[in-house]
């Protein structure tokens, strides 16, 4: 796995790479995958999709309790680089002052299949999310994703077909409006 110095400082990977051994012990789904060479080095595949794809769900349940489900048809990401990001935005929006009561918004246009932003920025900062995708295989596991982890009430996912995301927003329903904070008729914040 390759963990760098570009890594984010709060990265929990920067240091400490993903122990596959402890992680083979723990998850039979992931052990399939791990191979020990002459000299007892644990190694993954990087280049097995299925390998990639095990990892990334472990790291998740592991990590940050995530359980998630990814097609083979369908780009994986990995979590560390996942992770960089979420950091970097924490730095550019600061800290959460729960007295301020600001709540942190987020759109992910193009989430993917494993809705993979919203469900770490959600789960590790309680931030809301409109998760946005235009293929239906992707649309269908980022919802089955996110409300299998419970997180519905923070992440809400839309399937659009046009490149206009800002119609959905001018003509979406009321109550999703007044979640999101935006005013039916002029598409901007109260």
């Amino acid at each position: 796995m390759a963990l760098n110095k570009s890594m984010h400082a709060r990265n929990r990977y920067k240091d400490k790479p993903p122990d596959f051994a402890y992680l083979a012990s723990k998850y039979p789904d992931f052990k399939q995958h791990v191979q020990i060479n002459l000299t007892g080095r644990v190694s993954l595949n990087f280049k097995d999709p299925e390998a990639v794809r095990a990892l990334t769900c472990t790291l998740l349940k592991e990590d940050f309790g995530l359980s998630i489900d990814i097609p083979l048809e369908r780009l994986i990401p990995t979590v560390p680089l996942r992770l960089n990001y979420i950091h970097w935005v924490e730095d550019l929006i600061g800290p959460w002052d729960p007295a301020r009561s600001a709540l942190r918004r987020g759109i992910d246009i193009g989430t993917g299949a494993s809705c993979i932003y919203p469900l770490l920025g959600a789960t590790l900062n309680g931030w809301y999310f409109l998760a946005t995708e235009v293929d239906d295989m992707c649309f269908n596991y980022a919802k089955k994703n996110v409300e299998q982890n419970n997180l519905s009430d923070l992440i809400k996912g839309i399937c659009h077909r046009t490149n206009i995301l800002l119609f959905y927003y001018h003509s979406a329903s009321p109550k999703f409006c007044k979640h999101w904070g935006y005013h039916r008729n002029h598409g901007r914040r109260r």
